[in-house]
């Protein structure tokens, strides 16, 4: 049953998300790689999905949306959806915060303030070429991880987020 309902109720709520007015959106907040870090390291039985996007991208903006009806969906779950943008920290007021407004985007937001990708992208994953859409999925109290360096549809990101959710 759950199968069957589930992607109806994902269409559902990326219909609400994408059709809503943009009012409200999220703060962006500009953290370093050391902060990033922190975020990797939380030990609670929670699992993560951090998705790494940039305004410029166009798969990941065509992905956005299921990452805010997942946002939505499991908001009552130990589930925690984070966007990082990867936008030049200087782009913040004129191109990160307009795209953040006029979009409605409601998951928490993170500006990643790191020019240089070879400095830190092998810390967080060796596997990562530094190519976005990419999306990292840890539950570090269940020992739970996985990547994934390409643009998802809804119904992968769905599949994702159940094979591992608390």
């Amino acid at each position: 049953m759950i199968k069957t309902v589930l992607p109806s109720v994902i269409a559902a709520l990326l219909l609400v998300c994408t059709a809503s007015a943009p009012g409200f959106a999220q703060e962006v907040e500009v953290i370093k790689f050391d902060q990033l870090q922190q975020l990797r390291q939380q030990p609670h039985d929670t699992l993560y999905v951090v998705n790494f996007w940039a305004t410029w991208c166009k798969p990941c903006i065509k992905e956005l949306p299921y990452f805010e009806a997942a946002n939505v969906l499991y908001k009552d779950q130990p589930v925690k959806v984070i966007l990082v943008s990867m936008d030049a920290a200087e782009d913040l007021e004129t191109r990160v915060k307009p795209f953040v407004q006029k979009r409605g985007l409601k998951a928490d937001l993170l500006l990643l303030d790191e020019v240089d990708g070879n400095s830190w992208i092998d810390k967080l994953e060796p596997k990562w070429s530094g190519a976005i859409p990419a999306t990292l999925v840890f539950n570090n109290k269940r020992k739970q991880y996985e990547f994934v360096e390409s643009e998802m549809t809804q119904e992968e990101l769905t599949k994702l987020i159940e094979k591992y959710k608390p």
